[in-house]
């Protein structure tokens, strides 16, 4: 059996009434007050049937920002409840923490497999004061800011459970925001949904079949030095590593291992922090099909 391929990157610097955002310690600065970082109100009732904008439920939906901008920071993130849709408002800061007046590019994209709306931000914006961001919504659960795999930002706006979504996003200037808009999904689809729990979540791989090459790759939440994966049939860990992380504490930071190989049968993959007996103590769970 080839040995896996195990590629480790860390993300930098992602609720609605009574939102509970995860307080990060400076910098870039205290979220310890949460109306500096998050609030819910309600916004004016099917705001998002208006205009033309489309919405996509899958792939690249948006291609916002100028060339050049001055967002470097995320400020805070906003969630409102719109009637038939929910609204997302992403502001941004600048180097001397003011307001800024431009976001860089910026790619908006629906993972509709895992029911995520992702947020790629501009290589410029790489400091976060949110981590992460609990909403009460029905359609957008959660908010996770990650560093990714080439050492950007990204924000993953999570589904509810099995809640199929489509987006739109469009940004403002002076101050600048990125806006999104979601909506419930075309009748007949559904979400898969990302695992996740309190110490890491996995977008990929989806439960149900898979093969190998099996990509696994997710991210975990801030300060954690290393996540624990094992894959197994019938508690018999036939794959079982450690990925290291950087140990990041104002963002989630992204993982990602390759495995070449592995068992076959109805195969359990966890992801997450484990006892010094490596007993598993909190962590996401997917159940796959491999050949």
């Amino acid at each position: 059996m080839t040995g896996p391929i195990v590629i480790m990157f860390a993300l930098v610097a992602c609720s609605p009434s009574s939102s509970t955002p995860t307080t990060i310690p400076p910098p870039p600065s205290s979220t310890t007050e949460p109306a500096t970082t998050t609030t819910q109100g309600e916004a004016d009732l099917d705001v998002c049937v208006q205009g033309d904008l489309a919405f996509g439920s899958e792939g690249l939906i948006a291609a916002v920002g100028e060339d050049v901008g001055d967002a470097t920071q995320i400020a805070r993130i906003r969630w409102d409840g719109a009637g038939t849709c929910e609204r997302i408002t992403i502001a941004f800061s600048n180097d001397n923490g003011a307001p800024a007046t431009t976001l860089g590019p910026t790619a908006v994209s629906v993972l509709e497999f895992a029911g995520v709306v992702r947020v790629t931000l501009p290589d410029e914006t790489l400091a976060t004061a949110v981590a992460d961001t609990l909403f009460e919504g029905n359609l957008i659960e959660r908010a996770y800011v990650v560093r990714n795999l080439s050492d950007g930002l990204t924000i993953d706006l999570r589904s509810s459970e099995g809640v199929s979504i489509q987006a739109r996003a469009f940004t403002t200037t002076s101050p600048s925001t990125l806006v999104i808009d979601v909506i419930r999904g075309r009748d007949g689809s559904q979400s898969v949904g990302a695992a996740q729990s309190q110490a890491a979540v996995v977008v990929t791989p989806v439960p149900g079949p898979n093969l190998y090459p099996l990509t696994v790759e997710g991210y975990a939440t801030p300060g954690l030095r290393s996540v624990h994966l094992t894959l197994g049939v019938q508690d018999n860990d036939a794959l079982d590593l450690a990925v290291a992380l950087d140990g990041y504490t104002d963002a989630w930071q992204g993982f990602r291992v390759d495995l070449p190989d592995g068992p076959s049968g109805h195969a359990t993959l966890f992801v997450g922090t484990v006892d010094a007996n490596g007993r598993p103590l909190d962590g996401a769970s997917v159940s796959l099909d491999m050949p």
